[in-house]
């Protein structure tokens, strides 16, 4: 207690304006601390989704470069719908002659085939040999020949990094134009019907699942009665023995890395697309950059693999 010169008691201490003053100064570095550490991780997840996107090139160039042919072309195209697959000494003739045999592709309805091979995400050929139509003039290229150094030689990616994505089809207008339209880039991955089991590359930042108009989704499994999540992960196909919703659906996972351009030879890149899980589209003037000014392709990454 000091007297003033009025002759007034005076308390010691901090008056209201400057507690509020100091609080004040707390809450904006506290806000632009918070805003550094956002900005961090942000590029700390873009580093390492650019880090898995190099690791996925190298894996398609290594295919290419022991066959030929990136996944998708000449013989490593799906066959015609409705071959007929018959047993030839240890492989299957085709009729007509195909790539791939249909019975290779995972659904069990023919009809559904197609779509699950052409999806951008589908990396099959990249984790397993892939079954050839024998009568194929390049059916050979199906297993390793040391002889003449071609061949499937994978794994190509570590069989760890494998995950089970499901999408709408509409992603897969920007994948094949033989099957859903050019390849104008407005493929929608959360629209159309649900695409399942495909298997992807499952590395890097994660995600939440996500379904029509990219509402959030508690659980994506394509069996439960009204389950909407169009984009989601599971750690095993549904197929699989053992395969129980619960435990191997996947709230959270990667990103797709997703792989257009090859079936069409469209300048084949690999695209990321970012931290809002939104794909912007392919650049119509460059399909090697992000779609901008696009507001759903500011956060894509292109990177294509004749650069």
């Amino acid at each position: 207690m000091t007297l003033s010169k009025a002759g007034e008691l005076r308390d010691c201490g901090f008056t209201l304006i400057e507690l509020l003053v100091v609080c004040s100064l707390l809450a904006a570095l506290s806000y632009i601390a918070w805003g550094a550490y956002t900005g961090v991780q942000e590029r700390a997840e873009d580093d390492i989704a650019r880090a898995e996107m190099l690791r996925l090139a190298d894996a398609l160039k290594r295919f290419r470069a022991d066959t030929g042919y990136y996944p998708g072309q000449g013989p490593f195209a799906l066959a015609a719908p409705g071959t007929v697959e018959t047993a030839s000494g240890d492989g299957y003739t085709c009729d007509p002659v195909g790539g791939v045999r249909r019975s290779w592709a995972a659904p069990a309805v023919d009809a559904d085939k197609d779509a699950w091979f052409a999806s951008p995400a589908n990396l099959a050929l990249l984790f397993a040999a892939p079954a050839l139509c024998a009568n194929h003039p390049l059916a050979y290229l199906e297993r390793w020949q040391p002889a003449s150094g071609r061949g499937w030689h994978g794994p190509y990616l570590d069989i760890s990094a494998r995950a089970w994505v499901d999408h709408g089809n509409d992603f897969n207008a920007d994948r094949n134009g033989t099957l859903n339209g050019a390849p104008d880039g407005d493929g929608n991955p959360v629209a159309g019907n649900k695409i399942v089991d495909i298997p992807a590359f499952g590395n890097g930042p994660r995600f939440t699942a996500v379904g029509p108009a990219w509402q959030p989704c508690a659980e994506q499994a394509h069996s439960t009665p009204g389950a909407t999540c169009m984009l989601g992960w599971r750690s095993v196909p549904r197929q699989a023995t053992g395969y129980a919703a619960m435990r191997h659906e996947l709230p959270a996972h990667a990103r797709p890395f997703v792989v257009f351009g090859l079936a069409d030879n469209d300048a084949p890149r690999l695209v990321y697309f970012g931290r809002d899980g939104r794909y912007g589209g392919r650049n119509a003037a460059d399909p090697c950059l992000p779609n901008l000014p696009d507001p759903d392709g500011a956060d894509d990454q292109v990177l294509c693999l004749n650069r």
